[in-house]
Formats: C-alpha cells, structure tokens, sequence
C-alpha cells in the first residue's frame, strides 16, 4: 500500500507499493490535512494524478476502563465527610488517604504518621480545606483524579 513519506511546501512524495516513489502537488490530494504515514492510493493518466486516503477498517478493542493501566480513577466523595470524618477526625489513620483512593499512601500514614506528631494529619486536614471550601464552588462533591485534587 502507498504511503506519505515527506509533505514540503505544495510538494508531496509518496512512496508506492512497487518500491518506488513520485512527487505529486498538494492540490492532487484527494482530502483535507494529508500527515506523514498516512496510507493512500495513488491514481493517475497521462496529465493528471489523484491521491486519495485508504480507509483503515476500525479495529474493534474490547479493553475496559480498569483493565487498562493509564486509565485515570475519579473518585466522588462528599467535602463535608472528606474533611471533617475523613481528615479531622480519623485523618491520624491515614483513613483521609484511603478515601482518595491512595492505599500505600494510607498504610505509610497509618504506621508512621505518629512520627510526626501529628503534623502530618494536621497538614492535611489544612489542604483539605483549603481545596473543598476554598474554590466558589456550589457542588457538595470533592473530586479525586488519581488520587489528586481535580480543582
């Protein structure tokens, strides 16, 4: 199959399916933004050439959201649970962390936030704050994209 190698200026050089390649003007393109690697078919008679894009047949993937490991995880937890049960009152725990959706996080926090005196849970109940009432928003929900504030 034909294929774009190189788009310069109003010149474009395809290479075709017996090896060899040919330049043909940006106006015998057949579609609109032709890209390099894009696979065409090239037609063409004594005085004209025209270029037209091969339609790849779509390849049917059956993956889900959580099968895939780039997906992103949102999390919906109401802001007045999230920072008065979750960070204030059990936030030593880590069980803040937990409703993020930040397990190791959590169990680090769990085992070795005592180390700090608590100004670990007391840092984060501040941030949690600070992100649940500080924006002007109406929404009752605090949203967690992997684990990290969404606003």
């Amino acid at each position: 199959m034909s294929e774009i190698i190189k788009i310069d200026g109003g010149k474009v050089t395809i290479g075709l399916d017996n090896g060899s390649m040919t330049d043909v003007p940006i106006a015998s393109i057949g579609y609109s933004n032709p890209q390099v690697g894009d696979k065409v078919q090239v037609y063409s008679n004594d005085n004209q050439v025209v270029v037209r894009l091969v339609q790849q047949p779509q390849q049917n993937l059956n993956v889900s959201v959580s099968a895939s490991p780039y997906s992103a995880v949102e999390k919906k937890i109401n802001k007045h649970v999230f920072c008065w049960v979750g960070a204030f009152l059990f936030g030593g725990f880590g069980v803040d962390r937990f409703m993020r959706g930040q397990v190791g996080v959590g169990i680090c926090k769990l085992l070795f936030g005592w180390l700090t005196l608590g100004i670990w849970a007391l840092v984060d109940w501040i941030i949690a704050l600070t992100k649940a009432y500080g924006s002007f928003s109406d929404s009752e929900d605090i949203v967690f994209i992997n684990g990290k504030y969404a606003k």
